[in-house]
């Protein structure tokens, strides 16, 4: 019995958002498949077409003891494939190329993550399948991207992360780089994906147009560096300086007391080990404002240490951290991390455990309680437990319907039961190398479609929308002539109650035409008084990264706590397509502005609620922070250094603001899933989004490492985390610079390439002989040879050994700090820099832009951060029609 088979009675569950919507999967390996998975969760029909004798995202990951290894029995495949169907197509071949052409013409979506020439090579390119299906969304994603001088750059995502400054972001501030123990940039670029098909879907939807979404994965990670960014950009600071990367602290002691874009520069700020002292025995604690130490004070049981008058201030903790963090641990060390997050959590104290990914499956009651883990049937690897969406929608649920296919399972299904072909073309293809390679054996099951007859089941399945015709093309496009100079939400307006958990999300609504109206206090939103600041001068309208979070939105203020103030939020809501609010489980509900009371008067709503740990669970009520919520989702857990470069073996926490980017990406990720789906019927819903379950889904293939293996894995210098030791990845440059070099040793097929590249420098000693040159002798001297690539290295500076790698098509980058990225061409290339207007100031100042080119509408930053209450008129009088005098009375009375 197939995986699909045994597992398919789910997927009657019903209504989804996607349903009736059809992916063509043209992904491999981790970012693209991660993309079309949640997509399939969403109800989307995916159709993976592979090609078995190149499929690498199918032989990676050490497979489970006992069970052989092959295409079918990849813990990691499994756990990023879920929720498609598998169909194998030789595209090099013409009758294979017909078919994908085929099945092209009657799909809504084409997902591809190859390298930018790979589909238009084979005649798979947007250009020529629109010709095809006018309306088709295509998203590709690449490293580099489509376009821009260094777009045949190979990378993968850790190279990506070196080139973006995500690498350089992370670490101690006196050792190399540690960077991040999984790729971040698969998980979080296969969520860019996802909404990526559904933002052009709702564009579709509205106007009839299809359209190519053009990513480039280290640009995702750049435009995650803003705050750092901004800094360089406007105030001209490097970011390559003492004290930074400043580790899990928000201010490296003994150094100038400059921001690290970690959120507020606050001590404590760290993390510390528990009792047991083992190497997961650790937790994070974190106090914001006087009112927090004191409780932490209290929580210890206010020990003689905690009274000396150096530690009175803020100031004066931050001074004095070495001394502040070592009492703490040595308290620390009598609880075991559970015990401490209690009784912090009790006292109103920011502290969770460090989890380990045996942590996150096996002992967070907060993940129990909010089902996190499915268990699905696979006919290889057996009944194992499969990762659930970091959030829940009230009326479009999203579920895993099926365990990975078997490579080729759906030959029969889909081509026989949906395209129409007869049993004998079938058979034929699978054994004249059009749907099964000639030089590689058939698995049984495929034997037996061939020997079971013509196909019996009904159609794969039955497109429920309806198709746009090219008539109705024409006439959408005219109705909206204007359409490419608007984003693909142009039209939307969104009203956001958010503070830092979610106001990245609605960045990313904004400079996608949505009209963003934010909502504050009248004192102003908490995150305008974190820096860095413009010229260092605290100020509620000077901060660089509320400016970077807040881009094209408009602001007004309102006091909630009054009748007033939520008279007017009412009337606001009624005019909104979309709430998006952190304001902790059941506030708004408190104050009678909670989703069942605003969609009386506005069915159409989607109110999406981003809070710590989701609205319902033991853990509901608890506080976090960014550095916080790292440690309890297992971030901190993954990354750090070998035993040699760090003995305390600390977990690190990678670059500031990462809890708070990954839950906004997966709130959008909901919200426009709620989007397509009310395209269609008209009615909103409510989105449940956990910025817990967010970083607990988002390591890529440690959950399935420790579900598959039931181990823990340890983490390395500037590489993945792993059961294991392996080989380095981080060169040394002869400029002190570092490369990441993905598989330093290069493909056994490429090796002579880098043999004589070595050649060069007389540096490849003994390489070039044939001892070296047999995947034997490869394997069997490979300490040798990391050794002797480590001495070339050291030989060149860094752009020469990335640059001179990049040339033979090795997939190497640069350790950069995200300073550098401002003057690098291949940027400029492809517009990512974009000038902004600040009127007030009489200035313009350049700021991140796009990880994507929108083909055929328009992503920008159509105005700065607002000012506190700068949009007040405009909206409660222009818009709303409040009388003048009634809003200067409202202002007078604290409301405004």
């Amino acid at each position: 019995m197939t995986s699909t088979q045994q597992n398919r009675e789910d997927g009657s569950i019903s209504p989804k958002a996607l349903e009736g919507i059809r992916v063509l999967d043209f992904t491999w390996v981790r970012a693209g498949p991660w993309s079309t998975r949640w997509l399939g969760a969403l109800g989307a029909e995916i159709i993976k077409v592979e090609w078995p004798a190149n499929e690498r995202g199918r032989l990676t990951a050490v497979t489970p003891e006992g069970i052989e290894k092959n295409l079918n029995s990849s813990p990691t495949f499994n756990d990023t494939n879920p929720n498609k169907r598998s169909v194998t197509v030789n595209m090099r071949s013409p009758e294979g190329l017909a078919i994908i052409k085929k099945l092209v013409a009657i799909s809504d979506v084409v997902v591809e993550n190859f390298s930018p020439k790979a589909l238009k090579g084979w005649g798979l390119g947007y250009d020529e399948l629109r010709k095809i299906k006018p309306d088709l969304v295509y998203v590709s994603q690449s490293g580099l991207g489509h376009t821009g001088q260094q777009s045949h750059y190979t990378t993968m995502g850790p190279t990506a992360q070196a080139f973006s400054g995500l690498t350089h972001s992370s670490g101690l501030p006196d050792r190399q780089p540690a960077g991040w123990g999984w790729s971040c940039l698969d998980d979080l670029g296969g969520v860019n994906i996802a909404f990526g098909v559904m933002g052009s879907l709702h564009r579709r939807n509205r106007t009839g147009l299809g359209q190519h979404v053009d990513l480039a994965q280290m640009f995702i990670g750049a435009t995650l560096n803003g705050p750092a960014i901004l800094d360089a950009t406007i105030n001209k600071r490097a970011l390559q300086r003492e004290g930074f990367p400043p580790g899990n602290r928000a201010h490296w002691p003994g150094t100038p007391l400059l921001n690290n874009y970690r959120g507020p520069t606050t001590a404590p700020h760290n993390a510390y080990r528990t009792k047991g002292g083992g190497y997961n025995d650790w937790a994070a604690i974190v106090c914001v404002g006087e009112a927090e130490w004191r409780a932490l004070v209290e929580v210890m049981g206010s020990p003689d240490w905690t009274k000396d008058e150096k530690l009175a201030s803020l100031a004066g903790r931050l001074k004095h951290q070495v001394e502040l963090d070592e009492n703490i641990e040595a308290w620390a060390k009598t609880l075991d991390k559970y015990a401490l997050m209690e009784v912090c959590q009790a006292a109103g104290v920011r502290a969770m455990p460090v989890q380990s990914t045996e942590d996150r499956v096996d002992n967070d009651p907060q993940l129990r309680h909010r089902d996190m883990y499915t268990e699905l049937d696979h006919p290889v690897l057996g009944r194992r437990k499969f990762q659930n969406a970091p959030f829940k929608m009230s009326v479009t649920p999203v579920v895993n319907i099926c365990a990975a296919p078997l490579v080729g399972e759906h030959v029969q299904e889909v081509l026989e039961g949906l395209l129409g072909l007869s049993h004998e073309e079938v058979v034929s293809g699978l054994q004249n190398n059009i749907f099964w390679p000639k030089s590689m054996r058939r698995f049984d099951y495929l034997d037996a479609m061939i020997e079971g007859g013509p196909w019996k089941g009904d159609t794969a399945t039955t497109i429920k929308h309806k198709p746009v015709s090219g008539k109705d093309i024409i006439k959408n496009a005219y109705r909206s002539a204007s359409n490419t100079n608007t984003g693909p939400l142009h039209g939307l307006r969104v009203i956001e109650v958010s503070d830092e958990q979610g106001q990245y999300c609605g960045k990313l609504m904004g400079d996608l035409g949505a009209d963003v109206i934010k909502v504050e206090p009248p004192s102003g939103e908490s995150t305008r008084s974190v820096g860095p600041f413009l010229d260092d001068e605290p100020h509620k309208d000077r901060s660089l990264a509320f400016w970077h979070y807040n881009t094209s939105k408009r602001g007004v203020t309102l006091n909630l706590e009054t009748e007033d103030g939520r008279a007017l939020f009412r009337k606001l809501a009624a005019t909104a397509d979309i709430i998006l609010e952190s304001a902790g489980p059941g506030y708004l509900e408190s104050l009678g502005l909670g989703y069942e009371s605003l969609t009386a008067a506005n069915s159409k709503l989607i109110h999406c609620a981003v809070s710590p740990f989701g609205q319902t669970g033991p853990w509901r009520d608890f506080i976090g922070s960014d550095l916080i919520h790292m440690a309890a989702g297992g971030f901190m857990g993954l990354c750090g250094y070998d035993v040699a470069d760090d003995p305390e073996q600390i977990p690190i926490a990678p670059g500031g603001g990462n809890a708070w980017h990954t839950a906004s990406s997966f709130a959008y990720m909901a919200i426009t899933a709620a989007l397509v789906s009310r395209d269609g019927t008209g009615n909103g819903q409510f989105i449940d989004l956990s910025v817990h379950d967010s970083c607990v889904v988002s390591t890529e293939m440690h959950v399935p490492t420790y579900i598959y293996h039931n181990k823990v894995v340890i983490r390395q210098t500037g590489r993945h985390a792993q059961l294991e030791p392996n080989q380095t990845n981080q060169l040394r440059c002869a400029d002190g610079g570092y490369v990441n070099a993905v598989g330093s040793r290069v493909p056994l097929r490429r090796f002579p390439d880098l043999v004589a590249w070595m050649d060069e420098y007389d540096a490849a000693e003994d390489l070039g002989e044939e001892r070296y040159a047999t995947a034997k002798g490869f394997v069997e001297h490979a300490v040798h040879i990391d050794d002797v690539i480590a001495r070339f290295a050291a030989k060149l500076t860094r752009d020469e050994l990335t640059h001179g790698g990049q040339a033979r098509q090795f997939n190497w980058g640069a350790v950069r700090s995200p300073d550098e990225l401002i003057d690098d061409g291949h940027m400029v290339d492809r517009g990512f820099w974009i000038d902004v207007d600040h009127p007030e100031l009489g200035e313009t100042f350049t700021y991140p832009g796009s990880a994507a080119i929108y083909n055929g509408s328009l992503w920008r930053i159509s105005r700065r951060a607002p000012l506190v209450g700068e949009h007040n008129q405009e909206v409660f009088h222009e818009e709303l029609g409040i009388d003048q005098a009634e809003l200067a009375c409202l202002a007078e009375a604290g409301v405004l």
